[in-house]
């Protein structure tokens, strides 16, 4: 999802070059937006159309990197605070409250199973918990 294209990256994923399209609109898009939104907002995006019973929203506070809050529908008690930061030249979602990478941003469509896990539900391969 991501390119290497200078030190905020570039955004391609969900949203597609089309015919005719060099890359300048996204390229303006990332630059205006800023990458660690747009990547937040695809996440965003894969989790409202996914399977897994979560429900999140975008939160940001003045000064500080915008935050996708993820809640598990099952038990409302439980969340996670999901950032985006670049970690060796690759962005990577990272859990707000301990840094803990929780999957590559170009993994995008992996991350609500891995988030359900963290949250205590049920995933293929195991489950996680936040306690």
């Amino acid at each position: 999802m991501t390119g290497d294209a200078g030190k905020a990256g570039v955004v391609i994923g969900p949203m597609r070059l089309g015919a005719g399209d060099d890359g300048r609109s996204i390229g303006r898009l990332n630059h205006a937006v800023g990458a660690r939104r747009l990547h937040l907002a695809a996440l965003d995006a894969v989790i409202v159309r996914g399977g897994e019973p979560l429900s999140c929203g975008l939160a940001s506070q003045a000064g500080r990197p915008p935050l996708l809050l993820v809640v598990s529908s099952a038990d409302r008690a439980r969340s996670v605070s999901v950032g985006c930061e670049r970690v060796g030249g690759v962005w990577w979602f990272v859990r707000a409250d301990s840094g803990e990478r929780v999957v590559p941003v170009d993994d995008v469509e992996s991350a609500p199973a891995v988030l359900a896990g963290m949250l205590g539900g049920p995933v293929a391969g195991g489950e996680g918990d936040l306690r």
